[in-house]
């Protein structure tokens, strides 16, 4: 068969557009088709045709199951658990209209273990020189940002693992309210589908005993004093225009420097 000899899905039999075809281990489907399966399911490309048709069929009967469930519960950020206490189901989905996408019903029962962890990710925060070249404050300063994953082990046919992000907004203090908050989040979440409570691991925060600005504080740029007014308290220079930092449009580099013009990454212009 030529390189551009038509394809037909081996699941709904419809021609294959350029571009389309999702490679199967004994077959072709088409993106229609794929974008039926389960957003948690991976390894197609070693998955028979038989075994696709078969996750379609589960996929149809769990639409027809959404009909009648019924969330009473709703936690999380980024990614939500929409939990029906009564029937002991949940479902999990990032989508703010998350029926139409069909997510997956868990049962309670099926769920084997939950793990949620908290990743600490430090940048050093820089100065400038006269020559207008970054350099570190003294003592060294910080920013950190708080990021709590989900690992669901559930016994299921098609997929054994749902990974994903709880955090929606990234606290900046892990003695904050916003981090809190998403404590409460992994606590009521652990509770409710496994009857245990969640246990906060800080064992490898760096962040307790350093010196770091959070809220109105600032720190000064010229002699690195923490500051919380319009002028340092040690050396009177003005605090500097705020800088929200932000994500090339190109490769998603995050971009904290407010001088940068080009990404550092893939050289994008960002200004």
């Amino acid at each position: 068969m030529g390189l551009f000899d038509k394809k037909y899905c081996d699941i709904c039999g419809k021609e294959i557009k350029l571009l389309g075809n999702r490679k199967l281990d004994d077959g072709n489907m088409c993106k229609d088709c794929a974008a039926k399966l389960s957003p948690w399911f991976s390894g197609r490309r070693h998955t028979s045709v038989a075994a696709i048709k078969e996750q379609l069929e589960y996929r149809k009967a769990n639409e027809a199951k959404l009909a009648s469930f019924n969330p009473t519960k709703t936690i999380g950020g980024r990614y939500k658990f929409y939990i029906d206490e009564a029937k002991r189901l949940f479902a999990v989905s990032a989508s703010s209209n998350w029926r139409n996408n069909n997510p997956d019903l868990i049962s309670f029962d099926d769920v084997r273990d939950i793990k949620i962890t908290i990743d600490e990710d430090k940048d050093e925060i820089f100065s400038k020189d006269a020559e207008g070249k970054k350099v570190s404050f003294n003592p060294p300063q910080y920013e950190y940002e708080y990021t709590f994953h989900v690992e669901v082990d559930v016994n299921n046919k098609f997929f054994d693992d749902m990974n994903f992000e709880l955090t929606d907004k990234k606290p900046d203090d892990p003695n904050s309210e916003m981090y809190a908050s998403y404590v409460r989040m992994a606590d009521d979440i652990m509770k409710t589908i496994c009857g245990k409570e969640f246990k906060e691991d800080r064992s490898e925060f760096e962040f307790e005993g350093v010196e770091v600005a959070s809220g109105d504080e600032w720190f000064c740029p010229k002699c690195g004093t923490k500051n919380k007014d319009n002028f340092c308290v040690k050396c009177g220079t003005q605090k500097p225009d705020a800088f929200e930092p932000f994500f090339c449009s190109k490769c998603g580099e995050k971009i904290t420097d407010p001088d940068v013009v080009f990404c550092p990454k893939c050289g994008n212009k960002v200004k």
